[in-house]
């Protein structure tokens, strides 16, 4: 067993070589299925068994465990013969990995059976990837079209197909040419699949916690590859305990949405940090809102004068901060605050810390609660519900956005040994959690992998975006998370982004209103369509109910609803825009957004901040489309109006 094993994880190293490696999982080749597609740069490709077989002599043989090699070969043969059609008329070559076979068993390297000649790569060359790799470059085979190996790849590992409810526009072919099916790229796969399977080259370096972190540009499938290990995990791992979370609801919802089409809603707990947190400890009260909290500030701040240059919404910025980063001790006065621009004295820092101390005693003398200050006291006091979790896999979407304290609480939920995978994107942290891995206990050395090829937007949205954000951030910012420009050109040209003119809300909203007729007039779907409300001036109620009575009842509905029609245009805030995405999005209100920086009243550094925000903000809602981005604005730069 423990040859297979290895041969199942040297597939996964082939690609280093030239050759990527499509693996079912363990198990799914009892119906006499292939282990695994392989395929070369030029287009040869194999359908592989992996036999465990130390002898071709039949009376050596264990009754009822390993087969013959010629009755391993015939069944993989049987499977090819019943799939040819579906699965394309040019069949893949057959070829057959013994990693326990001595090569003198089978001296001409080929088993020959009726009119099929199957290549036999025998133990010696099995024992690494490059010997591997190189048997494999030396051996002829028939040269499949793309579309003909991504089908026979669907039919081999049914489970990197992607069942996506958006659809490309029509693509113009013969009516007797098979559409390719939408799978997950090969790094996208083995990214799914890290840790679910042994790999004994691999043991020396386990840890007490299996940690894997993706990250990857806008649109390049993390949230997919994350969905698709939920699933495997869902289906080859029933017995496992699987959590997977994210910060937002709308987000929550979608990924809901999304496991349901692999059959494992189920079986994976789906939940925001917060409702999970309110699972295992209960808060102590109802939560202040942000009125609240700035009034408290307002009304505390006046006896501390090192802070009177400082607004309240600064203030209530910088003890979130501290609440996330567990900072609310002495601690907190020589804590490094990358990441927070304005610098603070030691008065400062000292009279923040009487602020978020003296709060924190307000809300339980007032038995009320703070959203940030919450997870902090859970921490503080771990209640045995928490420490009763105990989840084997645990799964983070957008980590970029859960702070320390949040990341902390969770991996205490997970078993000894238990698997920890976060997918991220860093330069989309606009909520300000400068988080550091290592901050938080986890040492991600080697254990990273990055997506580089995006799907999602075409190249000139993400052009434009890329161009927006330059435009207003200077290269001495945290560079921007792009696609490499040979990546760029591989992605579809697209239709250029559209600038509408800004004005007031109801004349945005005129607009948007005539703009979404003329789109379902030209049949659009309207669960196609997403609009991102930025600002404060509109709210995603309004735009509900105006869309809801321009365009009919049940038109629009908030991404937030649980229970909202799926034929319904999707509303959601700017801010909780992240991993959503839609053939087609309108960006409303970014005018209001841009013109909070002209305020005369924000310090040089806090201004900064903003632009720095903003920037974020719009670029993440700019990139959450797949074909078309209509933003309604007049405060963007002059070269976008005329470039648009």
């Amino acid at each position: 067993m423990t040859h297979i094993i290895k041969a199942r994880a040297m597939l996964g190293q082939l690609a280093a070589h030239g050759i990527e490696a499509s693996r079912a999982m363990r198990g799914e080749a009892a119906n006499g299925g292939p282990d695994a597609l392989l395929v070369a740069a030029d287009g040869r490709c194999w359908l592989v068994i992996i036999w465990s077989g130390g002898t071709t002599q039949a009376a050596l043989f264990d009754e009822g465990k390993t087969p013959p090699l010629a009755d391993a070969a015939r069944a993989l043969i049987a499977w090819r013969k019943k799939r040819v059609g579906a699965a394309g008329h040019l069949a893949p070559d057959l070829l057959i990995l013994a990693p326990a076979l001595p090569s003198v068993e089978i001296r001409t390297g080929h088993l020959v059976l009726d009119d099929e000649t199957i290549p036999v790569i025998s133990h010696r060359d099995c024992k690494k990837a490059v010997l591997l790799a190189q048997s494999l470059h030396r051996l002829t085979a028939t040269v499949l079209p793309m579309e003909n190996i991504a089908r026979w790849r669907a039919a081999a590992v049914p489970e990197v197909r992607i069942e996506s409810p958006w659809k490309r526009k029509a693509i113009q072919r013969p009516a007797d040419k098979l559409a390719a099916p939408l799978l997950l790229d090969y790094k996208q796969e083995r990214c799914a699949r890290l840790d679910l399977e042994a790999d004994p080259e691999a043991e020396n370096l386990a840890r007490d916690l299996h940690l894997r972190v993706i990250t990857g540009v806008a649109g390049c499938g993390k949230t997919l590859v994350l969905v698709h290990r939920a699933a495997l995990l869902a289906t080859h791992f029933p017995q496992a305990r699987v959590l997977l979370v994210s910060f937002n609801r709308p987000l929550i919802n979608d990924l809901r949405r999304r496991l349901a089409r692999h059959h494992a809603g189920n079986r994976v707990e789906c939940l925001t940090f917060n409702q999970w947190l309110g699972r295992v400890a209960r808060s102590a009260g109802d939560m202040m809102s942000e009125p609240e909290i700035l009034r408290w500030i307002e009304r505390e701040r006046p006896p501390m004068t090192s802070l009177a240059k400082l607004s309240a919404e600064w203030l209530r910025d910088e003890l979130r901060w501290m609440c996330d980063h567990a900072l609310a001790d002495e601690s907190y006065l020589t804590a490094e605050r990358k990441g927070r621009g304005t610098r603070l004295s030691a008065r400062q820092r000292r009279e923040l810390l009487d602020m978020l101390l003296r709060y924190r005693a307000h809300l339980r003398q007032s038995e009320r609660a703070d959203w940030s200050e919450w997870p902090l006291t859970v921490r503080e006091k771990p209640p045995a519900t928490l420490l009763a979790e105990k989840f084997d896999h645990l799964l983070i979407d957008e980590a970029q956005f859960f702070a320390p304290v949040w990341l902390e609480l969770l991996k205490s939920a997970l078993k000894p040994g238990g698997h920890l995978f976060l997918c991220a994107d860093p330069t989309q942290g606009f909520l300000k959690r400068r988080l550091s891995w290592s901050a938080v206990g986890l040492d991600v050395r080697s254990r990273s992998h990055k997506l580089e090829k995006p799907y999602r937007s075409t190249r000139v949205i993400l052009e434009f975006a890329r161009d927006f954000y330059r435009s207003r951030l200077s290269e001495e910012h945290e560079p921007l998370n792009l696609p490499a420009p040979e990546w760029l050109e591989t992605l579809e040209p697209g239709i250029p982004p559209i600038l509408q003119p800004g004005g007031a809300g109801q004349d945005q909203l005129r607009r948007l209103t005539a703009d979404l007729k003329s789109l379902q007039q030209s049949g659009m779907p309207a669960s196609h369509i997403l609009i991102l409300v930025a600002g404060r001036a509109m709210t995603v109620q309004a735009v509900m109910q105006h869309l809801n009575t321009s365009l009919g009842s049940n038109s629009a509905s908030s991404v937030r609803d649980d229970h909202a029609p799926e034929e319904s245009i999707g509303v959601a805030h700017l801010m909780a825009a992240t991993g959503l995405e839609r053939p087609v999005v309108f960006l409303l209100g970014c005018d209001d957004l841009l013109a909070t920086e002209s305020n005369p009243l924000l310090t040089d550094e806090e201004r900064a901040e903003l632009i720095q925000d903003h920037t974020r903000q719009i670029y993440v809602g700019i990139t959450r489309c797949m074909e078309r981005v209509v933003i309604y604005a007049d405060r963007f730069p002059n070269s976008f109006i005329s470039d648009a």
